[in-house]
Parts: structure tokens; C-alpha cells; sequence
């Protein structure tokens, strides 16, 4: 029933592409759709999943990216996609665009015991980890952490986030050192950068001067140096400090250096791990590669294109390495809301999108692959949920589509237990039922 139902589900869809147009989308190569069911709830229904193996069957990267950081709906989505690549297809080591310190420092704890969702929380970009989209993954990470198979924690980002930097890193990093060479910690230079650590950690900007920054990048250089090593914590650390010292440059230097650094630091993990296959959560815009090809539509999107032009992004430096060994997937919505600390609406799909064709088959949610599917001439909304009118086949090997998008959730009490001190998040008013 299951096979009738796929394959009238593509046939309508094939002749509603050939009667659109066959230059906007090849209709003869677009077959390659997969039902990704309910999302909602923590739905785990993977019987319609089973066509994924053969498309990420020699994948070891798997890049799942989203719109805005704001979708809901798309967080649900990654959390299934994520169970069913850790239970059926041994992806084991999940990496965020969060702190690649804080990250692994929130892995030791939790396997030293720690609660898995406060540890997240505290490293992980607060717009994910405390959000109420974002239990379920929580729940999974923890039911699984002592088993065999662990999903692991990593993350590949060169900022320093979370309340793990901020309240760790300076130890830790003179830890490290004093085991290497005491006479650092007792270096002027040591001390400055000690200082301007404190600052980026505090986000106290305005303390933290340029001419300071050179010096401080100078440096970590001679730091990496003297502590040069073979050994796993010091590769370590020295990631760490060469993400630190591209984070202070573009902070105080406007450099952008932030996509070339997290793809090394993502080629560092993989080398680390080279029998484990990845997941990576993060932005789209990140996982792009041929960014330059990037064309938004309407003001003030030339400023973004031009963003694109300039340097390339994480996911073009890891597509030159890994070819097809990565695979970058992108989420599109036909209609529905956005945004965590506001409401933004996503207006029904334009009848030239992508988002309208797929709207037009009976899928609510579904994946389709882009390297069997060349998307022509329609426009679509990967990034921001704002058209782009280049060709999304160029930029990326799948896309997802929700035909209805839900806004992320804040968990607002659990947040304010995260980060007591803030003034423009209020607390929810508890409803005794």
C-alpha cells in the first residue's frame, strides 16, 4: 500500500513539474522524493526513511542546515532525521555551530555525570538549546550517553560561547600551559591576553582595543610554538587557540575568518574521528558552497550577495576536500511562521518556486535530492526564508521541505536559569491546571 501511494504521489507530481515548465525544473530526474512523515512530538516513524541509505550511503558528512534560526518546525525535523542517522546508518558524532571548546568541555561533563540539557545549554547557542523544540534531542543524547553507541557532542564553531568559556576556558587553557611551560604565565604578553580573553568572554567590547588584538593574535602564534605537541590535548588546544585567535581578529580587526575556521576545525574533529560518520547543526548560509552564485531577491539583499561574493563560505572549503563524501542539506517552508523572540510570517509559496511544485504533491514534510534534480529556474527560500532566484541545485545536494512552519519556542524559565541576569526575556507565568 506504502509503494502505491509513493508512486502516485510522484507520478501527480511529475506531471504537475512537466506541465510547469521543462526548463524550470527536469521532471525526468526529480524522483527522488522522500516522505519524511510527522515531525511533531518525537515522532520516530522511519518507515518511509528506508530510500536515505541509498542516497547517503557513501556519505560521512551529513550537513543539516535551516533558514533563520528560527524555525521550529525545522528543528523537529533535524531531531528525526538525526535518530534515524544514528540508529540506522551509524552516524555517532553530532557537531554544532557552537564553541568547539565549550562543546567538548560540555561532553566531558556529561560524561562525568552532569545533566545533559543544563550542559548543552551552557555551550550550545542559547537560540537552539533552550528552546522547547530542542528537548526532545536532549532527552536522546541522554537515554543514550552511557550506551555502546553515544551520540557524541562536538562542536566546530571558532567563538567562544556559552557559560563553559566563560566560566572555564581561562583555567583550562593556563592548565594546559603551566604543563608545558610555566615561564608563559608569567609573561606580560600572557597577561594581556589573559585580560583580553575576559573581555571577548564578558562581550565587554568597547575595553578591548585594536592595537591590543594584533599583539594578542601575534601572540597566540608564538603560544602554539612553544607548546607544540603531537599529543591529543595539545592538537587540541592548539585548535582552540587558532579559533580564538581568528575570533579576536574578526571581533576587533573586521576580518572574516569565521567559515574558513570552522571548516578546518571540522576537518580537525573528522581527522580526530575518521571512523565515525558526522552530523553537523547549523545555518544554511554556512553549509552553502558555490556561494558566490548567491543572487537574493529585492533590497536590501545585495548587501547579503555581496557578503557571498566575497569569501567562501565553511561548506565550499569541506566540498573541495570531502566531494561527495559530504552532503549539505538546506530546509525550505511553503507557508507558516518564524522567529524566536518575535513572530515573523512566511507568506504562501509563489507559483515560480520550488516551495509551490512540492507544495502541490501530498507530502507534509519531505526530502528531495538536488544532485539527481536540477531546480532550473525556480526561485526558492533556503536562506531567511527570502527568495533567491540562482539555482538551488548549484548550492546544495538536498533540500527539505515543510509545507507548514511553526516558530521556534523559547523555553523561557529554563533560559533564565541559564542566564539569570537578563533583562528582556520575562519569565512564563506558570497555569495551574
Amino acid at each position: 500500500m506504502k509503494k502505491q501511494r509513493s508512486f502516485t504521489i510522484l507520478l501527480f507530481l511529475t506531471l504537475n513539474l512537466t506541465v510547469f515548465s521543462q526548463e524550470n525544473l527536469d521532471s525526468n530526474k526529480c524522483s527522488e522524493f522522500i516522505d519524511l512523515g510527522k515531525v511533531k512530538e518525537s515522532n520516530e516513524d522511519f518507515s518511509t526513511f528506508e530510500p536515505l541509505k541509498s542516497t547517503l550511503k557513501d556519505v560521512e558528512i551529513v550537513m543539516l542546515g535551516e533558514q533563520s534560526h528560527g524555525e521550529g518546525t525545522a528543528y523537529e525535523t533535524k531531531i528525526k532525521l538525526i535518530k534515524y542517522l544514528h540508529q540506522e546508518m551509524g552516524f555517532d558524532l553530532l557537531v554544532f555551530e557552537s564553541g568547539i571548546y565549550s562543546c567538548n568541555k560540555a561532553w566531558e561533563n556529561i560524561k562525568k555525570g552532569d545533566d545533559v540539557r543544563t550542559s548543552l545549554a551552557n555551550s550550545i547557542f542559547y537560540l537552539w538549546a533552550t528552546t522547547k523544540q530542542f528537548k526532545p534531542l536532549v532527552k536522546y543524547i541522554d537515554e543514550n550517553k552511557n550506551s555502546e553507541h553515544p551520540l557524541i557532542i562536538s562542536g566546530f564553531d571558532n567563538q567562544l560561547t556559552g557559560r563553559l568559556s566563560e566560566n572555564n576556558l581561562v583555567t583550562d587553557l593556563k592548565k594546559f600551559i603551566l604543563n608545558k611551560d610555566k615561564s608563559i604565565l608569567d609573561s606580560k604578553e600572557w597577561k594581556n591576553v589573559e585580560t583580553s580573553l575576559q573581555y571577548l568572554l564578558k562581550y565587554e567590547l568597547k575595553e578591548y582595543d585594536k592595537e591590543q588584538a594584533v599583539k594578542d593574535t601575534t601572540f597566540i602564534n608564538t603560544l602554539i610554538t612553544k607548546t607544540n605537541s603531537n599529543d591529543s590535548t595539545s592538537q587540541f588546544w592548539h585548535q582552540v587557540l587558532k579559533s580564538t585567535k581568528y575570533y579576536i581578529s574578526d571581533t576587533k580587526l573586521k576580518t572574516n575568518f569565521r567559515d574558513k575556521q570552522m571548516a578546518e576545525n571540522l576537518i580537525w574533529i573528522k581527522e580526530q574521528n575518521p571512523n565515525k560518520k558526522i552530523i553537523c547543526w547549523g545555518a544554511t548560509s554556512h553549509f552553502l558552497y558555490n556561494s558566490s552564485e548567491i543572487k537574493m531577491i529585492g533590497f536590501p539583499y545585495n548587501v547579503v550577495d555581496n557578503y557571498y561574493g566575497k569569501q567562501p563560505m565553511m561548506g565550499q572549503y569541506l566540498k573541495e576536500k570531502y566531494k561527495s563524501k559530504i552532503f549539505t542539506i538546506g530546509f525550505i517552508a511553503y507557508q507558516g511562521e518564524f522567529g524566536l523572540t518575535g513572530k515573523h510570517k512566511i507568506k504562501p509559496a509563489k507559483e515560480n518556486s520550488l516551495e509551490y511544485l512540492i507544495g502541490k504533491s501530498g507530502f507534509e514534510n519531505c526530502f528531495l535530492n538536488l544532485n539527481q534534480c536540477n531546480s532550473g529556474k525556480l526561485i526558492s527560500r533556503p536562506l531567511a526564508n527570502k527568495y533567491m532566484k540562482n539555482s538551488i541545485s548549484n548550492v546544495m545536494d538536498g533540500v527539505i521541505f515543510n509545507r507548514n512552519m511553526e516558530r521556534s519556542r523559547l523555553d523561557r524559565n529554563f533560559f533564565l536559569k541559564i542566564f539569570p541576569e537578563n533583562k528582556w526575556i520575562k519569565p512564563e507565568v506558570e497555569v495551574e491546571e
